[in-house]
This record gives structure tokens, C-alpha cells and sequence, in this order.
């Protein structure tokens, strides 16, 4: 009987594995043909385009999620976890595309595929969360501080106000690491997420249990693992120089898509049009910032100068390479890790079910 039940499960959970593939890749192959006619309507034959440059954007916009995968795989050097590169990647490919398909929770959704991924390799809890939740804030934080850089540069603020905003974020980074890793302040706050996360929908009864009456010995057992996963002068260095080519990549793509269609490319006006990109996706209203991301990267290069046709096809360009190529990249190594890895079911956890 048990034997049948789990094979059962197995079934139910790989059908929900493929449900969410096929919901996915079915929702990026409703826009593109939004896509394709807004290309046609625009007025700019396609044998036109520069297609040299749009490989390089494809490169470089393939570059800069590999980047950000290098930087996750160093922050589980940091812990121990040694990880191969192409399991690394391959999360962080499949991340990123659930991150920019799922609408709403998409990026929460991310972030637990991200961590039980990385548990089913080995990596313990504290040391997948960690390196996860860390990845994306060195990211945000530097983007944070090359979008004050980049302001300054477009003209939009002083250079002054450009390099003290940029400091600042330094600053508040630094500030708030040492705060966070602080042990009274890491077991506080690592107490309370427990807590909360004892009450939400989801988990099975037993283990909703245990959690709430082993906080104590949980809050103490991460804090102590977590407190040692401090990353070295070199490795900081490391690790940020990584998120800065990661994201210039990502802005040499946006570049190259306008250099396809002929147009000059106005490199301050387009830092501040990426900045309006990321700013859109940031906001999760949509996913992957559809439509607000377009829109607004259109209305950036049109008061720059470029014409509306050539505006247009860069802009869909950029994000059909950008967000709905890397996307259903992802999903395809999703699918590929359904046929190719053994569906884990659930089980509770010992140390919280042990009385």
C-alpha cells in the first residue's frame, strides 16, 4: 500500500512539474506574437537589422546570467558546498525564468526553487538560504549604487550627489552586514522568521508542530551555522566585481540592440533606460516587467532622438532576448531535470520530529 501511494505521488507531482512548464512556456508564446507585430507595425523591415549585433546582445545577455550563476557558486564556496558549475548555472537559469514568468509570487517562488534545489545537492539549510538571499542582495546593492553612478552620469544629478549616493549604499551595505551577523540580532531575527513561517499555509501538520516547539533549538542551530559563513577580503572583492560584470553585460546587451538597428547609441541616456527596465521588473506588477518595461524603455529612447520605428524594434529586441529567451531557456532545462531527476517526496524532518 505504501509502496503504491508513493508511486502515486510520484505521478501527481511530475503531471504538476509538467502543468507548470507547460503554463509557462504557453504564457512567453502568448507574447510573442504581440512581439512580432509590433516589430511589423513599426515600419522596420527585418533585413534591415544588423544581425551581428543582436548576436552580441544574445551573448552578452547570456553572459550576464552566467555571471550572476558564478557569483551564487562562489557564495557556496564560502560555506564548504562545492557544487559543479553546470548544476549551479542550471539553478540559476531555471530561477530566473520562474522569477519572470510566474506572476505575483514569481519571485518568492525563485527563491524557494533556488534553495530546495540546492538541499536535494547536499547543501545544508542555512548555507542554501544564505547563499541565495545574499546572491540577490549583493546584486540589488550594487545595481543600487551603479544606478546613482549612472544618474550622475546621464546628467540627471550632480556628479557629486552621483558619487555620495553611491558611497551611501557602500556604507548602509557594510553598516547592515555587520548588524545582520551580529549573533543576538541574527538569533532575534531568525526567531521571528521561524515563528512566522511555523504558521503559514502549507506545511504538513506534524512538521507545523515540531517546527513551533523546536524554535529554540533551530534559532540556535542556524545562527551558529551562519555566523561562520563570512566571506574573506578577497572574496568580497571578488564576489562584487562579479555583480558589476554582471550587470554592465546586461547593459552591453540593451546597447547592442540599438546598435542593430542602425541608430547612434546614446550610452548615458541608455544607462538610464536599463535603470527604468529594472526598475519595472523590480516592481513584480507583471512578470518580468511586461508591458511597464517595454513602455517605459521606448518613451527613454524617444526623447533621446531615436525614431519611433528603430526605438521600437530595439526595445522588443532587447527584451525578447533579455527576458523571453532567457526565460524559455530556463523552463527548458526545467524540462529537462523533470525526465532526468527523481521526484522527492516528502519527508519529515528528524531533528524536528524527534520528541
Amino acid at each position: 500500500m505504501n509502496a503504491w501511494r508513493e508511486a502515486l505521488g510520484r505521478h501527481w507531482r511530475q503531471a504538476a512539474h509538467w502543468m507548470v512548464v507547460g503554463a509557462a512556456v504557453a504564457y512567453l508564446a502568448w507574447k510573442v506574437p504581440g512581439f512580432i507585430g509590433d516589430v511589423t507595425q513599426s515600419g522596420q523591415a527585418l533585413d534591415a537589422m544588423r544581425w551581428e549585433w543582436v548576436a552580441v546582445a544574445a551573448v552578452c545577455s547570456l553572459g550576464a546570467l552566467a555571471v550572476y550563476g558564478e557569483l551564487h557558486r562562489q557564495l557556496l564556496l564560502v560555506g564548504g558546498a562545492r557544487l559543479a558549475v553546470r548544476t549551479v548555472q542550471g539553478i540559476n537559469t531555471v530561477e530566473n525564468a520562474v522569477s519572470s514568468t510566474i506572476p505575483v509570487v514569481g519571485g518568492a517562488g525563485a527563491l524557494v526553487y533556488a534553495i530546495d534545489q540546492l538541499r536535494r545537492r547536499g547543501v545544508d539549510a542555512a548555507l542554501a538560504s544564505w547563499s541565495v538571499l545574499v546572491a540577490g542582495l549583493i546584486d540589488t546593492l550594487t545595481l543600487v549604487a551603479l544606478g546613482a553612478l549612472a544618474l550622475g552620469w546621464a546628467g540627471r544629478i550632480g556628479y557629486g550627489a552621483a558619487v555620495v549616493l553611491a558611497v551611501l549604499v557602500v556604507l548602509v551595505a557594510v553598516g547592515g552586514w555587520a548588524l545582520l551577523t551580529h549573533p543576538a540580532v541574527l538569533r532575534r531575527g531568525l526567531h521571528g522568521l521561524l515563528t512566522l513561517g511555523s504558521r503559514l499555509p502549507g506545511f504538513c501538520p506534524p512538521c507545523r508542530d515540531a517546527w513551533r516547539q523546536r524554535t529554540e533549538q533551530a534559532v540556535e542551530r542556524l545562527s551558529t551555522r551562519i555566523a561562520l559563513l563570512r566571506p574573506h577580503g578577497p572574496r568580497w572583492a571578488l564576489l562584487i566585481v562579479l555583480a558589476v560584470i554582471s550587470w554592465l553585460l546586461d547593459y552591453l546587451a540593451l546597447t547592442a540592440t540599438v546598435a542593430a538597428v542602425g541608430s547612434p547609441v546614446p550610452w548615458p541616456v541608455l544607462a538610464v533606460g536599463f535603470l527604468v527596465v529594472q526598475g519595472s521588473i523590480a516592481l513584480q506588477i507583471f512578470p518580468g516587467g511586461a508591458g511597464l518595461a517595454e513602455t517605459g524603455l521606448l518613451g527613454v529612447l524617444l526623447a533621446s532622438g531615436i525614431g519611433a520605428a528603430p526605438a521600437t524594434v530595439s526595445v522588443l529586441t532587447y527584451r525578447a532576448i533579455s527576458w523571453l529567451g532567457l526565460s524559455l531557456l530556463g523552463w527548458a532545462v526545467y524540462a529537462v531535470w523533470i525526465r532526468t531527476s527523481a521526484i522527492r517526496l516528502h519527508r519529515h524532518v528528524p531533528e524536528l520530529s524527534r520528541t
